[in-house]
């Protein structure tokens, strides 16, 4: 990485964000002395504006335009702007913004088609953000998926430097994308005039959703007509219904794509629409979801928590004193694993790994006598990962007694750790000593030191834990292994095939209850306090079933005799 001084800040020229004849988006950091050598990191926007006076006025415009929208949080957060000083962008206008990790359109290019309810999820906010920049008399006048960005897990309107400032319900158009331009737009070019109405921006997320809900654009308008944009809202709209896209997303679209102005719905009215599509994703109401990843978790006695997830979304119930049923959480991206752990008792912490590999965390605290949140769930927040590379699996120490760690295998099979300090921070990435590799999962001990692993042979490996020591293959004898769970006395739960097995320790640890018949694919256990083991197994059409062991006064452990099925086990919680 080239990293090139700007004022305060540390821009790496070689990786741009955007690039334009107008700008360039650079990721930037800034350390900060006084703050203990906290590292910030934002995107500086430097604009290229040097000796050319509109430019310069156009640039101050944007930065005035982003001053404006401060505290609407669907729009890029403005934080600073400044002359560059020195160095290569000496005398560039430099404006210093909230730092996204990934576009919208870079997102459809990677994942394809959004589901309905995802789609209006990502671009609800979007409309919110509409509403607010057309409330303080603005139109953002290029609204398209490059310029939608994602910041810790909430898409963002970015990009307004052709926005401008109305003029009772006119402003003058400074440019924008003709794909994404409505007729009047268009004919208004075409005629020598240069006008944006927020019509047009409601005719552009019209565009948008379309383009979300298909995965790209049928074609693109290459000429600045009227029918141009015609032909292409036809193209959208018979692409949706041959798609048999959900017919309120369709509906939507046609609406905002509708021929004249007055019919298109407002930003606000969209922004409601999509907010009540995106809360209609198609969750069991007391069934966790099919093809599942599963984790328990308790951040103590009395509690119990069972996360699982799919690419439709998350959902979460618990038992304090009795189970809940199963609620739906919001979610940065479909989860390809989850972990879960307690940093203390009374609070919670949790981590999705989204099917890209990106790692995200969010906390609770509760109440130590009510066992009510304090607050709700904290936002989704981006986690780094061991030298920045996609992750493959995760994995945490769950119980509130133990160490609190988090455990994560890379794509080539490398096993990472990292330990929460006593300042309630984390220690950086470290690997896990003595792994050797190929590893598909790392699970730490379930009311125990230790930890196992599964490779991609299907083969257990054992190892000491946190500590440097050697790991040791277990004996094979189940088939391959699909997962595994460490517990006290050196036994081990496998899952084999359509076989959950104890594989007793050093002392007596059955029997053992015999799981019913099910393709099983998921396994988690937990600790709810020391002596005591929580598992959960979950199959291939969603059910999950939990069993526990609790050790009795000679130091046994005692299994119940049965398996329970996680439905609709209570009120809801």
């Amino acid at each position: 990485m080239a990293e090139t001084r700007v004022g305060d800040w540390l821009v790496d020229d070689t990786a741009p964000l955007g690039s334009g004849h107008f700008a360039r988006v650079l990721p930037a950091r800034r350390v900060r002395a006084e703050m203990d050598g906290h590292v910030e990191h934002r995107a500086v926007k430097i604009y290229h504006a040097r000796g050319d006076a509109e430019q310069r006025r156009r640039a101050l415009d944007e930065i005035r335009v982003q001053e404006r929208l401060m505290g609407c949080p669907h729009a890029v957060a403005y934080v600073d702007a400044f002359i560059a000083p020195d160095g290569p962008f000496a005398g560039c206008l430099v404006q210093v913004m909230e730092l996204g990790d990934r576009s919208l359109g870079h997102h459809l290019d990677v994942v394809g088609p959004l589901p309905a309810y995802d789609a209006a999820a990502a671009l609800a906010g979007v409309a919110e953000a509409l509403e607010h920049v057309h409330g303080r008399g603005l139109v953002h006048a290029d609204l398209k998926p490059g310029n939608v960005v994602r910041c810790r897990g909430l898409w963002k309107i970015a990009d307004f430097n052709v926005a401008t400032a109305l003029r009772e319900t006119v402003a003058p158009d400074l440019g924008g994308t003709p794909s994404y331009m409505s007729p009047q737009r268009l004919a208004a070019a075409a005629g020598g005039r240069r006008e944006v109405r927020p019509a047009d921006d409601a005719w552009a997320l019209g565009v948008v959703l379309a383009q979300c809900l298909l995965g790209g654009l049928p074609s693109y308008v290459t000429e600045p007509r009227a029918e141009e944009a015609s032909r292409l809202a036809g193209q959208l709209l018979d692409a949706l219904a041959a798609r048999g896209t959900d017919p309120r997303a369709a509906g939507l679209v046609r609406e905002l794509l509708a021929a004249e102005p007055a019919d298109r719905p407002t930003a606000r009215a969209a922004a409601r629409r999509l907010r009540d599509l995106a809360g209609t994703v198609p969750l069991p109401p007391t069934r966790p979801l099919p093809y599942a990843a599963v984790v328990a978790s308790s951040y103590g006695d009395p509690h119990l928590e069972i996360f699982a997830a799919d690419a439709r979304g998350l959902c979460h119930g618990w038992n304090v004193s009795g189970w809940s049923k199963w609620h739906a959480m919001d979610a940065p991206g479909p989860a390809a694993a989850l972990a879960a752990g307690a940093p203390e008792t009374y609070r919670q912490h949790l981590w999705l790994l989204d099917r890209d590999g990106r790692l995200w965390q969010r906390a609770l605290a509760v109440d130590p006598d009510t066992y009510v949140p304090v607050a709700d769930w904290s936002a989704w927040e981006s986690v780094p990962t061991p030298g920045g590379a996609p992750l493959a699996d995760i994995a945490a120490a769950g119980a509130p007694w133990a160490a609190h760690r988090l455990y994560a295998v890379d794509g080539d099979g490398a096993g990472w750790q990292r330990e929460r300090r006593e300042d309630d921070g984390w220690a950086p990435w470290a690997p896990v000593p003595g792994t050797h590799g190929e590893l598909v999962s790392l699970r730490p001990g379930v009311a125990c030191g230790g930890l196992a692993a599964v490779d991609r042979s299907g083969t257990v490996w054992r190892g000491p834990g946190g500590a440097t020591g050697r790991w040791r293959r277990e004996p094979d004898g189940d088939g391959p292994v699909l997962a595994v769970v460490p517990l006290p006395d050196e036994a081990l739960v496998v899952l084999a095939g359509d076989r959950c097995v104890l594989r007793p320790g050093g002392l007596y640890t059955g029997p053992f209850p015999e799981p019913p018949p099910a393709a099983y694919t998921r396994l988690a256990g937990t600790s709810r306090w020391n002596g005591h083991i929580e598992l959960v197994l979950g199959d291939d059409e969603g059910r999950l079933v939990h069993t526990w062991a609790m050790r009795d006064s000679a130091g046994c452990w005692r299994w119940d005799a049965r398996w329970w099925e996680l439905r609709d086990a209570g009120p809801t919680g």
